[in-house]
């Protein structure tokens, strides 16, 4: 029983960034900005947690600082495509190599180092089994509950409010929208900056969960984020789903790894290769907001 409880605590600790960032990816794709920038947003926002931990010794204070960098780094994004009218792909690449570059060189000012931060919010000493002790630590982290608030707030945002409608109608039809009266570049500003801000808070946990930042450790999370939002059919509760059914072959890859006659590389390309074929498998069966792209 210890055991299954450990794993579903794994699943919602690995999920919890990925939900995030997949939510922050449907508001701003919803609002017909396609975004490959979610790896950016999410290494910004686990740096920027890493310094909000070591200036204030509070992970809460971590996780608004995070929560602050991805919303700037959705509004850099916004200013690109939405003002300027950059190519979205282009500019989503570019943040993505900005977030690497800068957050590297922000370690080797602020810390003297090319690779790493110093330890973050020292690990209060816990008893018992290692599975047990695992459990509770990964259940401690703010960002996994806030990351369960996060899915019910987007619900609401998509399916009950005015600024909902205006984010979808943005997505499919920007001129109805427009003759309205309403600004679409504002609404997707809206959405873009929202969107940074939920990805960038799933970047906290990265950190604060390995209680130290280190160089590029998104590794990849933002592009399965972008593929739960397509798998999720752009809809914020089946996104959530696919998101933590992709944190839970991060936990899978967690729970056998040492173990003998186990691949290592097989664990570490199950997550990709499994989203892959989930992407490739729904070609055709799923539409894309109208005006995405």
């Amino acid at each position: 029983m210890n055991s299954v409880l450990v794993f579903l605590a794994q699943c919602l600790t690995a999920s919890a960034p990925l939900v995030l960032a997949a939510l922050g990816g449907t508001l701003s794709e919803r609002a017909g900005v396609a975004t490959i920038a979610l790896e950016g947003y999410l290494l910004v926002g686990a740096f920027s947690a890493a310094w909000g931990a070591l200036a204030t010794g509070s992970s809460l204070a971590a996780c608004a600082v995070a929560l602050i960098s991805g919303a700037a780094m959705g509004a850099l994004f916004a200013l690109s495509t939405v003002t300027l009218r950059a190519n979205a792909i282009v500019a989503g690449v570019a943040v993505n190599l900005f977030a690497g570059a800068s957050t590297r060189v922000a370690l080797k000012v602020l810390y003297d180092s090319a690779s790493n931060s110093p330890p973050l919010l020292a690990r209060a000493p816990r008893t018992g089994s290692i599975g047990v002790v695992s459990m509770l630590e990964a259940l401690s982290q703010p960002v996994v509950y806030l990351a369960l608030v996060a899915v019910l707030v987007v619900l609401v945002i998509v399916r009950h409010t005015p600024l909902g409608m205006r984010i979808e109608a943005a997505g499919e039809h920007p001129e109805a929208l427009a003759a309205r009266g309403v600004s679409v570049d504002r609404t997707r500003w809206t959405a873009l900056v929202l969107g940074g801000a939920l990805a960038g808070l799933g970047g906290a946990h990265l950190s604060l969960a390995q209680h130290e930042f280190v160089a590029y450790m998104s590794a990849g999370r933002g592009f399965l984020a972008l593929a739960a939002v397509i798998v999720g059919g752009w809809r914020p509760a089946r996104v959530a789903v696919a998101a933590l059914a992709i944190g839970a072959l991060y936990a899978l890859e967690a729970s056998l790894a040492g173990r003998p006659g186990v691949p290592t590389v097989l664990l570490q390309t199950l997550p990709f290769a499994a989203t892959l074929i989930a992407v490739v498998g729904l070609v055709g069966r799923v539409r894309a907001p109208k005006a995405l792209g």
